[in-house]
């Protein structure tokens, strides 16, 4: 199924980051063309253009992949939608490490405005509950699973527009998000219910980021904010990090 997931979001990443190009080559390495031969229409090489080619060159061109590590707080907030009984579970780690991926920047003309789309990917294991006085509490209660969210943002830069250059990006989104997850949560009403769900659906994810760049060194601030259903619950899976990482261009 996450499989499923990723191949319906890649043509938004394609849309987004493949662009074509031709022209001319160069007049010293352009072979020797006769009278006759201008008259004839261009052959295409259709073996350096197809499918898998212009596939493989929106994953690679420019794109990075990002290992960092820092901190993280997931929370995910149940409502039944029979009786509006809520819950709010909490995870929290000073000790995350990181994997993201991120296709090629792109600017709107010459200005400080542009788009990129980035995928990320949790496994979360609810153990705590927030309980009255903003606290939370381990009252017997988990909830293991999977998140994934994939966001075409609209961002703003300031200093250089190359990908390994340096700079500050300020940036918004929304996307898709899907999740699967079970286990047991306490409502308000004091009941302890087990809720399940098995399969993902793509449902509309919001994400904003502040990220700094010096070279291959970066620092990332983010949060999103996918929403999910399952087995008659109204379900918001929040997701805040910062960490420091490395940056690797394909």
């Amino acid at each position: 199924m996450l499989m499923h997931f990723i191949v319906l979001a890649c043509p938004f990443l394609f849309c987004i980051t493949t662009i074509a190009y031709a022209g001319p080559l160069p007049e010293e390495d352009a072979p020797a063309v006769s009278q006759a031969d201008t008259t004839k229409p261009a052959v295409k090489d259709s073996g350096s253009t197809g499918f898998f080619s212009t596939v493989w060159n929106g994953l690679t061109d420019e794109a990075n992949l990002r290992v960092g590590y820092g901190v993280v707080k997931w929370t995910m907030d149940f409502q039944r939608t029979s009786d509006g009984a809520t819950a709010t579970l909490v995870q929290s780690d000073n000790s995350a490490i990181f994997i993201g991926y991120g296709s090629k920047p792109s600017f709107f003309k010459d200005s400080s405005f542009g788009y990129t789309f980035m995928v990320n990917y949790v496994h979360f294991d609810f153990k705590n509950q927030e309980i009255p006085g903003d606290t939370y509490a381990d009252l017997g209660t988990e909830i293991q699973g999977d998140l994934i969210y994939a966001v075409p943002t609209l961002f703003y830069q300031w200093g250089e527009h190359r990908h390994t250059g340096t700079f500050i990006r300020l940036g918004i989104g929304a996307g898709l998000g899907a999740a699967q997850f079970s286990g047991t949560v306490r409502l308000s009403t004091g009941e302890v219910v087990y809720t399940a769900k098995r399969s993902y659906e793509p449902r509309l994810a919001l994400s904003n980021f502040l990220e700094a760049r010096w070279k291959q060194i970066g620092i990332s601030i983010s949060y999103a904010s996918p929403r999910v259903y399952g087995d008659g619950y109204d379900i918001r899976v929040s997701d805040f990090s910062a960490n420091i990482g490395y940056v690797y261009y394909f």
